[in-house]
């Protein structure tokens, strides 16, 4: 039998959070990292709203929330003019208990977990490093090597690469990762402000443009205390490609100051920390062989825009945990059924990758290219018709959705129970909707990874005796028009996954046998 369950290469968030629910769902893990800890400083800064819910499930978000920074507004500034507002407080309002987007380093993020997962018992190995491994069919070996080279092997029956864009894992598996490298380099700086009036340093994000130089200003933690990001061009000698590898470490914050205070007109007191680091977008062509998977930014690889990359990386890791952990928990599963879990793990979240990659790529092409297109649309389209369509309701909201992931959804996989309803109520593999009326939140009862039942009105004949003998918690809620408003259905009942998403819709006479049914055809045991 192999020493443990899942062995996981990488303790970054995405590591940190499949350790975490892995083990409470009681599966049995190793976490390994060639790092000394967590990183001392670091780029990823935005926590988004669908992290936040699932952060729910082990009491993680309001801790997070307690040291985070919740961004009010944004600002955008071309050639030094303030051009636009936006008011952020309002965009994500009846959508979700976190209508925000907090602001939390991601070393800090990575302490909290850690702390978490070593009130558990576990503590991430680390100076190990995962030199190669061999799927032997029904388990993994892994040879892992220490500080002072010295050498080990691991049994496992599954592994798991949270270990970056140059992954062991992806290697091992001989996954292609497609994409390409941003010729600008990107610059990253922690600073302090000097004690001024700056309209800069209130608490909000500021976008600016000069040009194709832009600065991001993100807050966190007091309003002269931010995170300052942009690009620079460098020297090349004519040739952009030939020299990218070698110029990303030539570039100080000396180098960088001239275009920040273009661009910003900032006098700096201190600057905690600089780096420069090439942005790729890429996806990796499989996210699984067998026994081995890939998860954040081992399997995809974004530009910063959005604030996407680890944010998708972690959803990633709740995904494939609550699968791993059916088949592990349940070895009266057939193979048939087992092979068939794990096999929606890719298809579900590469598709929402390569999605996240287009996505953040244009956004990316719009803030940096040069040529009459792309300065038309800094210069007058973000400043002055984003401002006017984001007073409609509807666009705030959908705005919201898209940015804060609310809006993924696995819709059309063959592990749901697909539905006939109209395209405007909610299906199978949507994420639940979130309604807080006068009595209930429907929310409350998420807690727990496990199945769930939802009915939104009267309960259905034979409901609660199934569910008490599955041992599947049944939540009845008093039917409310917000229910309505949002897609649900009077009556129906809703089969919830482990990680909140609508597994099916059941509604009519012999729900036992529907449920059943269910079950049965597709191998699972809740």
């Amino acid at each position: 039998m192999p020493e443990t369950d899942v062995l996981i290469a990488g303790a970054g968030p995405t590591g940190l959070v499949l350790a975490l629910w892995l083990h409470v769902q009681g599966v049995k893990i190793r976490i390994v990292d060639q790092g000394e800890g967590p990183a001392p400083n670091s780029r990823a800064l935005a926590v988004h709203a669908r992290i936040l819910e699932l952060y729910h499930q082990l009491d993680l978000a309001d801790e997070l929330i307690e040291h985070g920074y919740q961004l009010p507004a944004t600002n955008v500034w071309v050639n030094g003019s303030h051009r636009a507002h936006i008011n952020l407080r309002q965009f994500g309002t009846g959508l979700t208990p976190y209508p925000y987007l907090l602001t939390l380093p991601q070393d800090e993020h990575e302490r909290l977990l850690e702390k978490r997962l070593n009130s558990f018992g576990i503590f991430v190995e680390r100076k190990t490093k995962l030199q190669k491994f061999v799927d032997n069919g029904s388990s993994i070996t892994a040879t892992l090597a220490s500080a002072n080279g010295h050498e080990s092997t691991c049994e496992a029956a599954y592994i798991v690469g949270c270990d970056g864009a140059h992954s062991a894992v992806r290697h091992g598996i001989g996954a292609k990762y497609e994409g390409g490298t941003y010729v600008p380099l990107f610059y990253i700086a922690d600073i302090v402000a000097e004690e001024q009036d700056s309209p800069l340093f209130n608490g909000e994000a500021h976008l600016t443009f000069v040009d194709e130089t832009f600065n991001l200003i993100l807050p966190y933690v007091e309003e002269r205390h931010v995170r300052l990001i942009g690009t620079t061009i460098p020297k090349t000698n004519g040739t952009q490609e030939t020299d990218i590898s070698e110029s990303q470490h030539e570039v100080t914050f000396e180098d960088v100051l001239p275009e920040i205070k273009k661009t910003s007109k900032i006098e700096i007191q201190k600057v905690n920390w600089f780096s420069t680091y090439r942005s790729h977008h890429r996806v990796a062509d499989k996210f699984r062989s067998n026994r081995a998977f890939l998860v954040g930014d081992a399997a995809h690889i974004h530009s910063p825009v959005g604030g996407q990359g680890m944010n998708t990386g972690i959803m990633d890791a709740i995904n494939l945990a609550w699968k791993l952990a059916t088949v592990i928990k349940h070895p009266s599963m057939t193979e048939e059924a087992k092979n068939a879990l794990l096999d929606t793990y890719e298809p579900e979240r590469r598709s929402f990758a390569l999605d996240v990659v287009g996505a953040t790529d244009h956004g990316f092409t719009v803030l940096t290219s040069s040529g009459f297109l792309p300065h038309i649309l800094r210069a007058w389209v973000i400043p002055y018709l984003i401002p006017l369509v984001t007073r409609l309701e509807t666009v705030r909201m959908e705005i919201f959705r898209r940015g804060s992931q609310l809006v993924c959804s696995y819709r059309g996989n063959r592990m749901l129970n697909q539905t006939t309803q109209g395209s405007e109520a909610v299906q199978p593999g949507d994420r639940l909707p979130w309604v807080k009326t006068e009595q209930q939140d429907n929310f409350s009862t998420l807690r727990d990874i496990c199945w769930q039942v939802h009915v939104y009105g009267d309960s259905l004949v034979g409901l609660e005796e199934w569910c008490k003998t599955k041992h599947v918690q049944l939540t009845i809620f008093d039917w409310d028009e917000k229910h309505g408003k949002v897609g649900l259905k009077e009556g129906s009942a809703y089969l919830l996954r482990p990680d909140q998403y609508i597994a099916g819709i059941f509604e009519g006479d012999d729900l036992k046998s529907k449920l059943d049914e269910y079950f049965s055809t597709r191998g699972l045991l809740c």
